[in-house]
């Protein structure tokens, strides 16, 4: 039901929204300047109205604090407390990124979902096209392999039995810069990835997708789910999604399949359990990237294509099959004390066959090679629990989380390498018998990790919010000897200048687990990252607007580095350095308009080493300057509504490989967008790289090609 606005009370609204101290946002032009009018005049107006739409795209009018984002800006999270925070009471980082932009961008995978994010970098192998991992890292560190989380979980990880679920499994993905130790336990100071799942709706929800593109790519998708029963106690959703493609490189494609039941029951409005369950399974034959190489002038393959397959059609593949079940329970006692549960298992089971290439023979055309035959199994069991109380001591209200998290996981690898016969590569002739390896080696490994923690987040009035916390983790891992403890911590203050305006600072550090020993025999100790930030945060109040900006001291410490004595061993001297500056806005400044914008500047590099030379070496594929701009606008009325376009430019700034011995130049990179709605129909076409811009990422591989994708979503 639509709520009726006479002409004094648009006034007012249109005012409101048209004023910013930040800067001005066109206001929408009023309908009448007439003074105000008579009853019988305002139910005349009222009629007119029910002939005609009154919307306010992105504007929130009401202080519905349990309503989820709408547009491109979020105003809360739990990622960076635990607790439904705020943004702009969180001393720390943080992007959102909501599920109208994964929506309008087309976002197939983690990498392309945080493309437009400052401080993330996408990985130095380009697109993992046939396993599809995530190797971006934030502020210069981790992997996007070892830094995703769901749904506040860490996704376990193993060589490649890795989880890697289907996007169209989330609802949106936040970004959590920053060392975060304090609630994640082990963890790289850089930060993390967040994947929130998509959950049961209150409302009925029927959508069905089909997508169409190049190389072959095509796929479908449903989402449905809503109330079970006429009480709104049980709610479900299912999601699915199937997919096949060619990749970049010849004779390497892909088939597959995912699906994700969810199921919540609320017996009363204090309880909550939703069960969240998820099959995958991925079938990729042909090259174990899928992306395109860069052969450089010292590589045998020097001048031939980057699409070039060096591999057996008939033996190179790769099958993951993944399966996750678990819940999320939330229950509220009373006024002052909750509980929240999260649990989840998860088994992968990986069966890779690869063919590589060692040399080249004399004869410029006999590519010499040999094979290899991976098992794998890694299966995981991951649960956190945490209390809540909310309570008021004196001048000061406190949010007071007490919680233990654990995880523990199995995994089992195993190898097998052999010969393979030669391809000449003037005849390319595929098709030759290859034997598989033998596996011959095998890895057992058994990791458990177990933390200990609190948090407090305090108020004082209307201006002041504090956060302090500290934990206790215990670390083991049988493979490689390991059983370390750490303790963690983290401050923060922020201060409410303005309704709008709340600048903050924090401190907070982080551990990793270190394997190894000394040439004493002592075993190492874990890494540490410690971190200063200041920050600013703006949200003009009434608009659809986030701004931030952040500076950053970040160190990551007790880093290995050769020992000068022996060089058989290393020492925990060494010491690698980010400091920076991020700038981020998201904004809807005018109906129909979404705007998101980023820069980051970010020195990375080696600050203590006992070589030497490695002092002042930047990180592997790690640009000082990086930005981002995307903008789409969608008309609202008249012959052309409906339609909707836009594009955005992602500028990578010059990097360097490993060694810091090739410096890459800055490229930009652009990305197109044009829908339609109609009806119950919204057609969109995006092009990703529109311009095919060919770059090494910084380690021999080319950035993802030019991608277009034609997609046909269907809501009633």
């Amino acid at each position: 039901m639509r709520k009726i606005l006479y002409p004094t009370q648009k006034k007012l609204l249109y005012a409101l929204i048209g004023s910013s101290l930040f800067c001005q946002w066109p206001a929408y032009a009023a309908e009448d300047t007439a003074q105000e009018q008579s009853p019988a005049e305002h139910a005349q107006e009222a009629a007119a109205d029910s002939q005609r739409e009154f919307t306010l795209d992105g504007v929130e009018v009401t202080a519905d604090k349990t309503s989820e984002d709408k547009g491109y800006v979020a105003k809360r999270s739990t990622i960076g407390t635990k607790t439904d925070t705020p943004l702009d009471e969180a001393a720390q980082s943080i992007s959102v990124v909501t599920s109208e932009q994964l929506a309008t961008r087309a976002v197939q995978n983690l990498d392309e979902a945080v493309a437009y994010t400052p401080g993330v970098t996408g990985g130095p192998y380009g697109r993992d096209a046939t396993r599809g991992y995530s190797y971006a890292t934030i502020r210069g560190f981790g992997s996007g392999v070892n830094s995703t989380f769901t749904d506040g979980l860490r996704a376990p990880v193993g060589m490649f039995a890795t989880t890697n679920t289907d996007m169209y499994g989330f609802d949106r993905i936040e970004v959590l810069r920053g060392p975060a130790s304090i609630l994640y336990g082990a963890s790289s100071p850089g930060g993390l990835f967040n994947q929130v799942t998509k959950r049961p709706p209150t409302e009925e929800l029927h959508e069905i997708q089909l997508q169409a593109g190049n190389n072959a790519n095509r796929s479908a998708a449903l989402d449905i789910g809503g109330p079970v029963r006429d009480d709104g106690k049980l709610l479900f959703r299912l999601t699915a999604r199937t997919q096949e493609q060619d990749y970049e490189q010849d004779y390497s494609n892909g088939k597959h399949q995912f699906i994700a039941p969810a199921l919540t029951y609320k017996p009363d409005e204090n309880t909550s359990l939703t069960l969240l369950a998820n099959y995958q399974k991925d079938d990729n034959k042909g090259n174990n990237l899928g992306n395109r190489r860069i052969y450089s002038s010292d590589d045998a393959l020097y001048g031939y294509s980057s699409s070039l397959f060096t591999g057996e059609p008939n033996y190179d593949r790769f099958v993951r099959e993944q399966k996750e079940i678990g819940y999320i329970f939330e229950h509220k006692f009373n006024d002052t004390w909750s509980l929240t549960q999260t649990a989840r298992h998860t088994d992968v089971d990986v069966d890779y066959k690869y063919i590589d290439y060692t040399d080249l023979d004399a004869d410029g055309r006999t590519l010499n090679r040999s094979a290899a035959y991976i098992k794998e199994t890694m299966n995981a069991d991951t649960v956190d629990t945490h209390a809540q109380a909310k309570w008021s001591g004196g001048a000061l209200t406190h949010t007071t989380l007490i919680g233990f998290d654990y995880m523990q996981r199995d995994y089992d690898y195993r190898l097998g390498t052999g010969t393979a016969p030669s391809l000449d590569l003037a005849t390319m002739n595929y098709g030759q018998a290859v034997t598989t390896p033998t596996l011959t080696s095998q890895s057992l490994s058994h990791m458990r990790q177990r933390g200990l923690y609190i948090q407090d987040q305090m108020k004082l009035g209307e201006r002041w919010v504090a956060l302090i916390g500290g934990r206790r983790d215990w670390y083991e891992e049988d493979l490689s000897a390991i059983k370390q403890t750490a303790n963690t911590g983290r401050a923060g203050l922020v201060y409410h200048a303005t309704k709008e305006l709340s600048p903050y600072f924090s401190y907070s550090n982080s551990f990793e687990a270190q394997s190894g020993i000394d040439r004493s025999g002592n075993a190492f100790v874990p890494t540490t990252g410690r971190q200063y930030e200041v920050g600013v945060q703006y949200e003009p109040t009434g608009k659809s607007a986030r701004f931030t900006a952040a500076l950053f001291d970040l160190r990551q410490q007790n880093v290995l580095t050769t020992d000068p004595v022996d060089n058989n061993y290393s020492i925990q001297t060494g010491e690698m350095a980010s400091k920076g500056l991020e700038l981020e806005a998201n904004l809807g400044p005018f109906k129909g308009l979404n705007l998101t914008a980023a820069y980051t500047l970010l020195d990375n590099k080696v600050t203590k080493s006992t070589t030497t030379s490695e002092i002042g070496r930047r990180g592997q594929g790690i640009p000082r300057h990086s930005a981002s701009l995307w903008a789409d606008y969608t008309v609202s009325d008249g012959k052309m509504k409906g339609l909707g376009f836009g594009g955005g430019l992602r500028y990578i700034g010059s990097r360097y490989d490993y060694y810091n011995t090739k410096k890459f130049g800055g490229v930009i990179v652009t990305d197109a967008m044009v829908r339609y709605d109609l009806d119950e129909w919204r057609l969109a076409l995006n092009v990703r790289n529109l311009f095919d811009k060919f770059y090494d990422t910084s380690s021999g591989y080319a950035g993802e090609g030019r991608t277009v994708l034609l997609t046909a979503t269907r809501h009633w």
